[in-house]
Order: C-alpha cells, then structure tokens, then sequence
C-alpha cells in the first residue's frame, strides 16, 4: 500500500465511512449556520441606525405636510403673519427630514445586501472543496474514462439560434434595379 489518503479510506467499511461523511456534514452545517447569524447581526445593527433615520424622516416629513396644511388654513384665513410662520416652520421639517432621509440611506446603501457574503464564500469553497476531493478519491480507471468522454479545457457550448441579422444584411447590400420614370 502507498499510505494515501484514499487507501485509508478503502480499508474501512462502506457504512462507518458514510456515518463519518454525515457527522462531518452536520457539523459543517452548524458551522455554516452560526457564521450566517454572526454575520448578519452584525449587518443588521448597522442598518439599524439607518433605518431609524429613514423613520425619522418620515416622521419629520408627515410634521411638514401638517404644519403645510395649517399655513395654508392661515393663509385662506388671511393672516398672513401667522401664515408665514407656519411656512417656515414647514420648510424646516422639511428641510431636516430631507437631511435625515439622505443619511440614512446612505448608511443603508453601506451596509451593502442583507446576504451573509462571508458564508456563501465559505459554502462555495467547502463545495469545491468536496467536488475537488470526489473527484480525485475515483480510481484511476474512472478517472480516465472520463477524461475520454471530455477534451482538456473544453467548455459546454450551448447552441445558437440562427439570426436573421444575416439575411438582412445580404438583403441591404444586394444592388437593386433603378425604377423606371412614368
């Protein structure tokens, strides 16, 4: 024997190997899982600032729409001292619920996608990882066999429909007669 990895494998029964393959799963799952929680926790406190703002806003701009809608009451009522108060006043909401809106959502925009970004890198991986190890516990006959089947470096093509760019363009060239004169 050459003490490799997949000799060592070969020794064991089929039934502890798949007992091992499973318990080695589960625990990465779990891994994956508790990486997944952390990360978006983390991703969740920061937007949380952001999203208050955005409230904030909200809130600010529905203070604004009122205090509006009392300066236009003045107005009809024809106080115009009071009217033009109310108006600052709503310009003010206006204009900080204006600030506020834009900072939070650029505190949003920086906190990037509600994805666990760290965990599916880390999922892509294990899962080449294991395509990687499959692949190379096959015995050399297999191996072989499915290299035969597929060149070196080649890719799958998938197949095109024709386009009737083609004939439109033969068409365009293609010389055409003179017209006659009536």
């Amino acid at each position: 024997m050459t003490g490799s990895a997949v000799d060592r494998l070969s020794d064991r029964p089929l039934d502890e190997l798949v007992q091992t393959v499973s318990e080695q799963a589960v625990v990465l799952a779990r891994q994956q899982v508790d990486l997944a929680r952390r990360e978006m926790a983390t991703k969740v406190r920061q937007a949380g600032a952001g999203a208050a703002m955005v409230g904030g806003a909200g809130a600010l701009a529905a203070l604004a729409s009122g205090t509006g809608t009392a300066a236009l009451v003045l107005l009809l009522a024809r106080r115009p001292g009071a009217s033009a108060a109310a108006l600052g006043v709503a310009g003010a909401y206006a204009g900080a619920g204006a600030l506020l809106a834009r900072e939070g959502l650029e505190r949003l925009r920086d906190v990037g996608p509600l994805v666990p970004e760290e965990t599916v890198q880390n999922a892509k991986n294990n899962l080449g990882s294991a395509k990687r190890g499959t692949k190379s516990a096959r015995k050399p006959s297999q191996r072989a066999s499915s290299k035969a089947r597929q060149p070196t470096g080649a890719k799958k093509v998938k197949a095109k429909r024709p386009s009737a760019a083609p004939k439109r363009a033969a068409r365009a060239k293609a010389p055409r007669a003179p017209r006659r004169a009536s």
